[in-house]
């Protein structure tokens, strides 16, 4: 709410003729009036939880040949995806000099279940705005490429049943971290597959992320839970994803779906889009991640990732962002928005 508070007053500061309003805390900017085309930039504005040792700072180096600021700054969430919101901010101050419509959603519970994001109830109360969208940007962190798509997401729990006993005598129980293994197993020899999408290379992956089991130290555990994680290809719907995981888990142990996201489907053949990588010559890739470019494909728009953050930089302790990597971005969409 803080965050949702600092950016709608950031943006009227920025732009005092701009629409600015909050659904929830969401925080949405936009300029014109519908007559010329309309540019959505999304963003979201939460973090993962920050490492204890997280550095928060700018560190400024001897600027470039061209006279350019150079260096990193350091924070939580500055590559995933603070970055992308400063060049946001920026293009909201443009906006009365921009060539085309602007519309900045700042969204919050991105880094969640894909139910409970803020872009749910944007989809439903915004559909509207949201479909006079020509073309949509995710600013997620891409390198300043251009990353078409995204990989679907499934996360499961899976329950291997035992048998309680006193862990002195083993023998009198089973314990389903053993049960397991065979499950395990099957896990660790599956490798990645690739799957072609318009000349795209996607891989769908099946990683275990969590084990756990829940009794006490003495006790030989009568249940054992992992967290399955499914990424899948676009043109897989999540219904076949399910049944593909279940066929692999098999019957000897329960399985229930936590949470499922849709992928995103490629799209890079609208005008504008054509026309700004022609301008650009934005090298594109496909988007080995969820983003909420599924939500915009399945709501019909021609979207797309770009940002200036680092992907190896998401989620790291250290997280930071290149200076120069905000300029370039903040270049290549004005040159969207012309």
């Amino acid at each position: 709410a803080a965050i949702a508070d600092y950016l709608q007053a950031r943006c009227r500061e920025l732009a005092p003729g701009l629409q600015v309003w909050r659904c929830g805390n969401s925080v949405l900017a936009r300029s014109g009036t519908g007559a010329r085309p309309l540019v959505g930039l999304f963003g979201h504005s939460d973090t993962v939880r920050p490492a204890a040792d997280q550095p928060l700072r700018i560190d400024y180096a001897a600027g470039n040949a061209a006279g350019e600021a150079t260096g990193r700054v350091y924070g939580c969430g500055a590559s995933d995806m603070k970055g992308g919101l400063a060049v946001m901010l920026r293009l909201v101050a443009d906006a009365a000099v921009l060539g085309k419509d602007l519309l900045c959603v700042f969204y919050d519970k991105e880094e969640g279940p894909a139910s409970e994001s803020g872009m749910v109830p944007l989809c439903e109360r915004e559909a509207a705005l949201f479909g006079g969208i020509a073309v949509a940007l995710c600013l997620e962190p891409t390198d300043n490429l251009i990353h078409a798509g995204c990989v679907g997401s499934l996360q499961a729990t899976v329950t291997v049943p035992g048998r309680r006993a006193h862990s002195a005598r083993p023998w009198q129980g089973q314990n389903a971290i053993y049960a397991a293994l065979p499950l395990l197993t099957r896990l660790a020899a599956l490798g990645r597959r690739e799957v072609v999408v318009d000349g795209l290379r996607f891989y769908e992956v099946l990683t275990a992320t969590q084990a756990r089991t829940e009794n006490s130290r003495n006790v030989v555990p009568d249940r054992f839970l992992l967290n399955l994680n499914y990424r899948f290809a676009p043109g897989k719907t999540p219904q076949v994803a399910e049944a593909e995981l279940r066929e692999l888990v098999g019957p000897d142990y329960a399985l229930e779906l936590m949470d499922a996201a849709p992928a995103g489907s490629v799209q890079l053949c609208h005008p504008l889009l054509a026309a700004w990588l022609a301008k650009t010559a934005l090298a594109v890739e496909a988007k080995q991640a969820w983003t909420d470019v599924a939500r915009l494909t399945a709501l019909g728009l021609a979207a797309v990732n770009f940002g200036p953050g680092d992907t190896a930089q998401a989620h790291q302790a250290n997280e930071s962002v290149a200076i120069p990597a905000l300029a370039q971005s903040y270049k290549a969409l004005r040159a969207l928005l012309e």
